[in-house]
């Protein structure tokens, strides 16, 4: 299965998160958001102060209404 990457760093209508918790210094974090197609084991672009972190998502679930807001569990996955 080949995993796919989703930038969501500009945080714009449609495509935007919310970080619930740092835990485990940053390794792991619980997030929800805006936008469609991410599946378990895609990973993730987010913003890091002036930069970027790669996360890999564990596990995604999405909600009937709206159907693009999400619940996701990620990792740190820094980029090879």
């Amino acid at each position: 299965m080949k995993s796919n990457t989703h930038d969501l760093s500009a945080r714009e209508w449609g495509c935007d998160y919310s970080i619930q918790e740092i835990r485990d210094d940053g390794y792991s974090i619980p997030l929800s958001g805006w936008t469609e197609g991410i599946e378990d084991g895609d990973y993730i672009i987010i913003r890091n102060g002036d930069g970027t972190t790669r996360y890999k998502v564990d596990s995604i679930r999405y909600y009937s209404d709206p159907k693009d807001m999400f619940s996701a569990e990620a990792s740190f996955s820094p980029r090879e």
